[in-house]
């Protein structure tokens, strides 16, 4: 989601932090500032040169619309070396009631680039389209004068996500590996724009490249969040007033929600009473001859509707931006510390916990957790999802996965989080990796092991041998593709050079060459052919671990963000249940995914956000109204359900994300509960409904619920 949980930022940057470098410098300090009056004349359909409302003096102001939502904001020729500076900055202000949504578009060579995509039956076909070579989509709240940094190391493409400054929130790369002197193009794209619903304005007062981060803005004059975690200057419907009708109303779920259970008709698990198969004690998957399913340790059949981050948190860092708060805890407080962490560096503060405290007391976590508890059984939620605190589902007994940690890595890693696979350091971590399931291998109320969560590696489409080759770092794994390609070519180093285009004397010369370009058709296609070799490797290896350990419980694969190429299908050959993140208003064809894979499919993360209450941004799934994500919700639950392939499907998450951004930057309007304990009732009444419904319609008794989403650009980043 952005949906990382597990991020992989730069040495020397602090997971979670916000940048605060003192360096006594602004934009217009540069001597590489952009021309904004050549940016407005250039880019006349969408921007000019106007006084600003939230940023001093005139500003290049931009109204993105149905014709246009990019400005070219530089060219090859104009002012500004890349190659000269170490990030890229513009100081930006979002007149809009909503988080404004802006990538950085960066173009290599020419505007025509090549794009690969994975056909259905698994065949990949290459086409041309006009296309930036590596972009960012970047964050910022609404009317709040932003300063965004964007640093240029980060043009490598080896990490998705950059690092925060203050105000700004996420940032996520796509693309490949760009070198400065290569650039030819830049824009930057502004939305979300869709009529009536989103016609934003923007603010620019400056862009450009510096050496060093600059100075943040002077603080606010008046702050933006209030004391119990609440955007200041917008109501809405639900929106709490004061502590006392924060406590009342949390004591009167607490109570109309006290002792619920299953529906009954389902097991103790959640499972489908009338439905049943030969048990074994733990969860396993068994095929009727029309559909899959889980079947429960009692023999139920069992379809896994449940949520993700089922945790009494939603924290966020606050170092360098106290200025936009009414009121902060202090770790040393005797009432509310406990929802501070951090250190002086990088202080994180945790509203929902904060509120819980308000609400509950000294004796807020049990309360919660039972509560919650209660609450889950009552929406006949039968699994705590990922990210989850599995003390809550173990003291519950309530049916869960695990998100096993620390994947296997090494210290040389060949392309973002692709690991030296042919290494002695790789099998001896994935040993030490599958010996956390130790603690877990007999409980009955796991349903399996996440190995790990979206693979950066995997993100689009990449050739991974021949990404190994765009540097000269040795490796095992390229001492392994030397080998296999001396064999390939039968020791015949002309034939190689003949089908290369290249002018070797001996194979071993491959260990030093690196390549900006693929030599030869050929070439592509033997880089790709060893990548199917290396993601079998990535994968045998901890899996043949894990089992040694856990003989019992489900091995649930990756959760793939989506499927960016046919080597993901290879890797998930040896998976019990084959694992993906489908957000959308429904789920993705999981049809192919389980004819190709030959195995069931689960959904690890969807969700549905709305602007219209207490958040600014939608998630990666946007609606136009809390109503309408009650809707999205039945649509995707019981229409994923009705497919005989899909055995699970995890809502993500729990509570919504702080006004401020988590660690990321992330502020989605997600959750079913809001950072004051209180369900979305439009969302809840929904989940209901669809959750008693999962056997008729997954039994195909019943049909499901169908609705017509009225579709919007999502806000993320």
């Amino acid at each position: 989601m952005n949906r990382l949980a597990v991020l992989y930022f730069k040495t020397g940057i602090l997971l979670g932090c916000i940048i605060l470098i003192s360096c006594n410098r602004t934009l217009k300090d540069s001597d590489q500032g952009f021309n904004l009056k050549k940016i407005a004349a250039s880019n006349a359909g969408i921007c000019k040169i106007e006084e600003g409302q939230g940023l001093n003096g005139p500003v290049l102001k931009v109204r993105p619309g149905p014709e246009a939502s990019a400005v070219t904001i530089w060219k090859s020729g104009d002012n500004g070396n890349w190659n000269d500076a170490n990030y890229f900055v513009f100081e930006v202000f979002g007149n809009n009631d909503y988080s404004g949504v802006i990538t950085l578009e960066l173009y290599k060579e020419t505007t025509r680039t090549s794009e690969k995509i994975v056909l259905q039956d698994g065949e990949v076909a290459e086409t041309e389209k006009e296309s930036p070579w590596l972009s960012c989509l970047l964050g910022i709240n609404p009317r709040l004068k932003t300063k965004v940094v964007f640093p240029l190391s980060y043009l490598d493409a080896q990490e998705i996500f950059i690092p925060r400054s203050p105000r700004q929130l996420k940032g996520t790369i796509t693309g490949n590996r760009l070198d400065p002197e290569d650039i030819v193009k830049v824009n930057l794209k502004f939305g979300p724009y869709s009529s009536p619903y989103f016609t934003p304005e923007y603010e620019i007062a400056s862009i450009g490249l510096m050496d060093s981060i600059p100075d943040p803005f002077e603080p606010l004059s008046a702050p933006i969040i209030d004391s119990l975690g609440q955007r200041i200057g917008k109501e809405w419907k639900g929106k709490i007033s004061n502590g006392r009708d924060l406590v009342s109303l949390n004591l009167e779920l607490e109570k109309a929600v006290a002792g619920s259970g299953f529906n009954s008709s389902f097991s103790k698990y959640g499972g489908c009473k009338e439905k049943r198969f030969v048990p074994t004690g733990f969860f396993r998957t068994q095929h009727d001859g029309k559909r899959w399913w889980l079947v429960d340790p009692e023999g139920y059949a069992f379809l896994s509707v449940g949520v993700d981050c089922m945790r009494s948190t939603s924290s966020g860092p606050v170092t360098g931006i106290e200025d936009l708060f009414e009121w902060l805890p202090e770790k040393k407080d005797l009432i509310f510390g406990e929802s501070v962490s951090g250190n002086e560096k990088s202080k994180v503060v945790d509203f929902y916990k904060a509120n819980l405290i308000r609400i509950f007391g000294s004796d807020w976590k049990s309360r919660w957790n039972k509560m919650t508890a209660d609450m889950l059984r009552s929406l006949s939620i039968n699994t705590v999802g990922n990210w989850s605190e599995i003390s809550f589902a173990k003291e519950n007994k309530l049916a869960y996965v695990l998100p096993l940690s620390r994947f296997p890595g090494t210290k040389i890693q060949l392309y973002r989080d692709f690991p030296d696979v042919f290494s002695d350091e790789y099998k001896k971590n994935s040993e030490e990796f599958a010996r956390q399931l130790n603690d877990y291998k007999d409980d009955p109320y796991l349903i399996g092991y996440f190995l790990r969560n979206e693979p950066q590696w995997a993100f689009g489409y990449h050739n991974l041998a021949y990404e190994m080759f765009a540097t000269d770092q040795p490796s095992a794994t390229k001492d392994e593709f030397i080998k296999w390609i001396n064999s390939r070519y039968n020791n015949d180093i002309q034939a190689f050079n003949k089908s290369w285009n290249l002018n070797f004397g001996k194979f071993d010369e491959l260990r030093n060459i690196t390549f900006k370009k693929y030599p030869s058709t050929a070439a592509d296609s033997d880089f790709y052919s060893f990548s199917s070799i290396m993601v079998r490797k990535y994968v045998d290896i901890p899996c043949d671990e894990v089992v040694k350990v856990d003989k019992h419980h489900l091995n649930l694969g990756m959760r793939y963000a989506w499927i960016s190429s046919d080597l993901l299908y290879r890797a998930g050959e040896r998976f019990d249940v084959f694992s993906i993140n489908g957000y959308g208003y429904a789920p993705p064809p999981t049809a192919d995914i389980a004819r190709i894979s030959n195995k069931p499919v689960m959904i690890g993360e969807f969700h549905h956000g709305a602007v219209d209450r207490a958040l600014p941004a939608t998630g990666i799934t946007g609606v136009i109204s809390q109503d309408e994500r009650g809707l999205a919700y039945r649509n995707y639950i019981e229409q994923g359900f009705s497919r005989p392939e899909l055995i699970g499907m995890h809502y993500f998450q729990w509570v919504d994300q702080p006004y401020y951004g988590r660690f990321d930057g992330e502020n989605y309007n997600i959750g079913i509960v809001t950072i004051q304990n209180l369900p979305y009732p439009e969302l809840t009444q929904a989940m209901r409904i669809t959750n008693e419904r999962i056997y008729k319609v997954g039994s195909g008794s019943e049909e499901p619920f169908k609705a017509e989403i009225k579709k919007i650009p999502p806000i993320h980043y």
